[in-house]
């Protein structure tokens, strides 16, 4: 007889092993502030705006994150140091790819025309802001 009062028990617990496995886990988010010693990052829906040591770049409306955190967008780059060109300096066509896990956002730009990388980044949620340090 205890037997018989013990298979309730196991059911119960076996499924509720089976319910939690599959609950799904919180997707990744990339919107708000993350920042680090090397870069910084505000993004939203609307845009992105990143602050290097030396450059900066802006992420276009149209970037996506996938539910296991690959966050891939388009935007320009800008490079920093040295006299400012007259009229600014122009605008460089990249390409940002990168992965959210947890509270780090690890972040690439790449130069479309040049094949030039800058990063990867790694910045944490809710990390420091950071100024362009170069000359």
């Amino acid at each position: 007889m205890r037997r018989l009062g013990a298979l309730p028990s196991l059911f119960t617990f076996s499924t509720l092993l089976t319910l939690l496995g599959c609950a799904s886990p919180v997707a990744p988010d990339a919107n708000g502030q993350w920042g680090s010693q090397q870069a910084s990052l505000v993004i939203s829906r609307d845009s992105g705006s990143l602050t290097l040591q030396c450059g900066s770049g802006v992420i276009d409306n149209t970037w996506s994150l996938t539910g296991d955190g690959v966050f891939i967008g388009t935007g320009v780059t800008f490079s920093g140091g040295g006299p400012s060109p007259i009229g600014g300096r122009p605008p460089r066509p990249s390409r940002f790819t990168g992965r959210i896990s947890g509270n780090t956002f690890t972040l690439s730009a790449t130069e479309i025309a040049t094949g030039v990388t800058l990063g990867p980044f790694r910045m944490q949620r809710g990390g420091p802001g950071i100024s362009q340090l170069c000359l």
